[in-house]
């Protein structure tokens, strides 16, 4: 009498697989799209997060400059302020934290209420203050030759929301 083996058939083991990879695709296929906007616009909104957690907890009053092409994390030096002289923005250091950098290439940018600035070394447009508190606006982010945008939204306070744009522009 010979005895039964046990195990599986190499036909129930493709059979497994080919059931997984189709469960695989269709989760794959139903998560949002991240295009380069969406991408830069949840960095983006981290780093904005970041220096209001940061004017928070040094005390001190964060601002952000935002050009065409780049941003910058700026603090105010208020320790070198005199009559003559008022207080003055220094870049942000914070170590590992990049708190400058270019805008992608793909990517337009607009401020509202806000003007972008001509260069980084012009007064910030975003402030984020010890008492929590921050400027109200609206970055677009928009791919050239794409109809889709989002927007960085601040209220006034965190959290700062990612909004997506549909092709009428509207959120």
């Amino acid at each position: 009498m010979r005895a039964r083996q046990r195990g599986f058939t190499l036909l129930e083991v493709m059979l497994a697989i080919m059931i997984f990879a189709s469960s695989a695709l269709l989760v794959v296929m139903t998560l949002p799209e991240r295009s380069g906007p969406g991408i830069f616009g949840q960095q983006f909104k981290t780093l904005l997060e970041y220096a209001s957690t940061r004017a928070v907890m040094e005390g001190n009053v964060i601002g952000m400059v935002i050009t065409d092409r780049e941003f910058r994390l700026v603090v105010l030096n208020a320790s070198e302020a005199s009559a003559e002289q008022p207080a003055a923005w220094k870049p942000l250091d914070a170590g590992r934290v990049t708190t400058r950098g270019d805008f992608p290439e793909e990517l337009r940018v607009s401020l509202a209420p806000q003007r972008l600035a001509e260069s980084l070394v012009s007064p910030p447009q975003i402030l984020f203050l010890p008492d929590g508190e921050s400027s109200v606006f609206t970055l677009t982010l928009s791919a050239t030759g794409d109809q889709q945008s989002f927007d960085v939204i601040s209220k006034g306070a965190m959290p700062v929301t990612l909004a997506l744009r549909n092709e009428h522009g509207t959120p």
